[in-house]
């Protein structure tokens, strides 16, 4: 039987790192405030971040992400991406994270995924 990660189009790879994850209002103006947090990431892949929370987060809900691609450079990597779902696996809450890699440092990030794989 085929199970959804053996469906994804973009592996994931297991990798804690601490990034900023600001989240932003549905409807600029909203009474819903622009907020950070810090969180870590569970795994990654090309299109996608799943990260470790201390509270929900709302699907639909656009974020701003800063994260270090490397640790041999030390120079942030700014992403955009939308809160695709949010629960609890093995007794920790999650949110999956999908890329909007035609904004801000999106193309930084697929090269990345580019050199490691070739």
């Amino acid at each position: 039987m085929a199970t959804a990660k053996d469906k994804r189009r973009y592996p994931r790879t297991a990798h804690a790192v601490t990034l900023s994850l600001i989240l932003r209002p549905r409807v600029p103006g909203s009474a819903e405030a622009s907020r950070g947090l810090h969180v870590s990431t569970h795994d990654i892949s090309l299109a996608g971040i799943s990260v470790l929370l201390p509270e929900p987060i709302r699907p639909d809900t656009d974020v701003e992400l800063s994260l270090v691609l490397s640790e041999d450079d030390d120079r942030l990597c700014h992403l955009h991406g939308t809160v695709a779902w949010c629960g609890h696996s093995d007794g920790q809450l999650l949110a999956g994270i999908a890329l909007d890699l035609e904004r801000g440092d999106g193309r930084a990030w697929a090269s990345s995924f580019s050199e490691s794989s070739s």
